[in-house]
């Protein structure tokens, strides 16, 4: 016949000095203690409160969580003595500062990089033009509008405007759907002109300012961004070095945090009145003799037995989340 023991409900009191140590020497196994709100099990006239505290260990879990962005860290067993220890904070503020200047180094690097390519795509659309693109913004008298032109809006100027001697797109280059390139207008006549090309569904380009054919233009800029892409890669290279450095290190401190803010959480199922507390817990009776030897050695707690539900039907009362 199948064995289904029991799951016994038990009490636990003592000094509230004594809450840290009794939940971390006999509730930190979940799969065998089963803590449960004491004041869900006491009345409500008992004179007993829940705990109400901020966690202190959660602030430190997120910080690990912040400097490690974009990086793996080790999974590693957990012991509590190196979330504690008098260096930890020390060393994680210190890692955080050199790893966000790295970042911060990185981030400046790659809005360069993005202006760059941004500007290295505008440019090569008009690399068949052999002036300089500084001349054509001082022109005097005629407006020079560089954009791109949908093949339907160009079809629409060549057949409506060809007797127009202002209405004069120069095509630079092409894809399949449209022209880039650039058109003329008087400066008198602009408005009407830009009106024209507005309807042909005309989009310009407002060139950042350089010096240069389009051609010599982009062969800077992708000059720039051959430097720049070395120097990111260069401070990526420094921020590995140093996270390898660092992250069997780091790695025990985040194990060892997770595990005290979870632990810490247990508190809140405590009654406390004064300077005593009450808990209670669920544990399969075949456990109980080593779930009283390990309070025992914890010192100075009271331990008593209470109500007993059958496996099922406390699974059923209680299922998993």
């Amino acid at each position: 016949m199948f064995f289904d023991p029991k799951m016994q409900l038990v009490w636990v009191d003592g000094p509230l000095e004594k809450l840290d140590g009794f939940i971390e020497k006999c509730c930190v196994d979940g799969k065998r203690v089963h803590p449960a709100r004491a004041l869900d099990h006491m009345s409500a006239s008992s004179g007993y409160v829940a705990l109400n505290e901020d966690n202190p260990w959660g602030q430190m879990v997120e910080q690990i969580e912040h400097l490690a962005q974009g990086v793996e860290i080790p999974v590693v067993e957990p012991t509590l003595a190196d979330g504690r220890a008098q260096d930890t904070k020390l060393f994680l503020a210190d890692l955080n500062e050199r790893l966000e200047a790295h970042r911060k180094d990185r981030e400046l690097l790659e809005k360069q990089l993005e202006i760059c390519s941004k500007g290295a795509e505008s440019f090569a659309h008009f690399s068949n033009l052999t002036i300089p693109v500084e001349l054509t913004q001082q022109c005097e008298y005629v407006k020079i509008r560089f954009g791109r032109l949908p093949k339907r809006g160009y079809a629409m100027l060549q057949k409506d405007f060809t007797s127009d001697p202002y209405i004069l797109f120069v095509p630079c280059s092409e894809d399949d759907k449209a022209l880039w390139g650039v058109y003329f207008a008087p400066q008198k006549d602009a408005a009407r002109v830009d009106g024209i090309f507005s309807e042909a569904f005309f989009e310009r380009i407002r060139l950042p300012g350089a010096a240069g054919t389009p051609e010599q233009i982009v062969k800077n800029l992708q000059h720039n961004i051959d430097l720049l892409n070395q120097e990111i890669a260069e401070v990526n290279g420094q921020m590995t070095r140093l996270w390898n450095e660092a992250k069997w290190r780091v790695a025990g401190i985040y194990a060892s945090v997770c595990s005290l803010a979870r632990l810490f959480e247990l508190r809140r199922c405590a009654a406390v009145r004064g300077e005593h507390f009450f808990y209670c817990v669920w544990i399969a009776q075949p456990d109980l003799p080593s779930f009283m030897d390990d309070c025992s050695k914890v010192g100075g707690l009271n331990v008593a037995q209470d109500m007993t539900l059958s496996m099922r039907r406390w699974k059923q009362e209680n299922p998993e989340p």
